[in-house]
């Protein structure tokens, strides 16, 4: 059971919730979603944790318990392991997260020798080790809340009263669901988790969001379009809209030669339309043909058209497109019809995806998250360079902190 709301939130970026996870795929004809940044602007608390059912004592589990508990004790909880931007971390705050990923490994693979490389594991380095990867994990954790407190400190930007609300009827909610205070108190105990560590955490969420929204306004509003549309273009997005002119059923299966040709005959009359309508007047002309006329299911979903990188689109879909110039038209087709495609400005308000949580997001939040992840990543490099460690806490053997011994026999 986990306490910890923002938990592994943290293991690539903390900008992990709003435009993350974007594999609910609207159904559509020929589009697939466009991959959110690997980091987003308004990150959002884990779902509270559920209380569960009470267990028959289990030696075994008891054992690995004390064993932990053990682990723990080795050290004074106040005892400072290592420094970052002069920072002290404690002992405490530092097992706490040396404990979430040996318990989650040691329930997948059981006892493992600390010190061995495994081959799984190469990608981070040769001869990498679970204890390794442990403690480089925890570390990376518990530096990207250090330095988001640092740089909110340093930028000015505090909690609101609404967060400091929020997160207080959180914990509330927590003590009443696990008993009182006395119950919170055990659940975190078992945890490794100090209530100012637990807040720590949880306020390190709301005050990067604080800080996007500083830089960028909510949801990237105050980022200018260009700014927004360069950033698309600089790494390869593509933008049209279409009109689909089916040529397959539901379940794919052609339809018949004298239903294409009308298909065929009706594209072709609605391409002649457009090409005769003045400049001026296109794009309107043709969202309203786009709307009579288009069977792409996906057009509900995507009223502003398609945003998308090479290989998101069946090819004579995307080959089209990258021969088109701005507000460019022309007819193809492809394996689900013939398409009229239109290739109008990007522009920064549209529909360009949704969420996990299906919420629409625009090119502006989209761009403006993935250039503040990238700023917040450049902090966090920055800051690895300033790690100092205390009394060689970097050499810690977890096959000695957990098994007593430096291998795990």
């Amino acid at each position: 059971m986990k306490l910890k709301l923002i938990s592994l939130l943290l293991c690539v970026s903390m900008l992990a919730a709003c435009l993350a996870g974007c594999g609910s795929e609207p159904v559509k004809v020929e589009v697939t979603e466009a991959p959110a940044p690997s980091g987003t602007p308004a990150p959002t608390e884990s779902p509270a944790p559920t209380e569960e059912p009470a267990e028959t004592p289990n030696p075994e589990a008891e054992a690995r318990k004390a064993r932990f508990r053990a682990a723990y004790e080795t050290y004074d909880p106040d005892e400072t392991v290592m420094l970052i931007n002069d920072t002290p971390i404690t002992w405490s705050q530092y097992f706490s997260w040396i404990y979430d990923l040996v318990n989650q490994l040691e329930a997948s693979y059981g006892e493992l020798d600390w010190n061995e490389p495994r081959q799984e594991l190469s990608i981070f380095g040769e001869g990498s080790s679970f204890g390794s990867y442990v403690k480089k994990t925890a570390r990376g954790y518990i530096l990207q809340i250090a330095v988001i407190g640092q740089k909110a400190k340093e930028l000015g930007i505090e909690l609101t009263d609404e967060q400091r609300s929020d997160l207080q009827a959180s914990i509330d909610g927590y003590t009443e669901q696990f008993g009182g205070p006395e119950g919170l108190a055990q659940l975190m105990a078992d945890s490794f988790l100090t209530m100012d560590y637990f807040i720590e955490q949880n306020e390190a969420v709301m005050l990067l969001n604080n800080i996007y929204q500083s830089m960028y306004g909510e949801s990237g509003a105050d980022l200018p379009e260009e700014d927004a549309v360069a950033y698309l273009k600089d790494n390869g997005y593509l933008y049209a809209k279409h009109i689909l002119f089916r040529t397959v059923d539901d379940d794919r299966n052609p339809l018949s030669e004298e239903e294409i040709a009308n298909k065929k005959a009706e594209a072709e009359d609605v391409l002649a339309q457009l090409i005769a309508c003045p400049p001026e007047d296109l794009p309107e002309r043709f969202d309203a043909l786009m709307q009579q006329y288009s069977e792409d299911t996906g057009l509900i979903s995507y009223p502003d058209g398609y945003y998308f990188v090479a290989g998101q689109m069946v090819p004579a879909f995307e080959e089209t497109v990258l021969t088109l110039e701005e507000n460019g038209l022309d007819l193809v087709e492809s394996e689900y019809g013939y398409h009229i495609i239109f290739c109008p400005p990007m522009q920064g308000d549209h529909v360009m995806g949704y969420d996990s949580n299906y919420m629409p997001y625009t090119p502006k939040a989209f761009a403006s998250a993935a250039l503040f992840d990238a700023i917040a990543n450049e902090w966090y490099s920055a800051a690895e360079w300033n790690v100092v460690y205390v009394n060689d806490f970097d050499q810690l053997d977890l096959n000695k902190l957990f098994y007593g011994s430096t291998d795990s026999n």
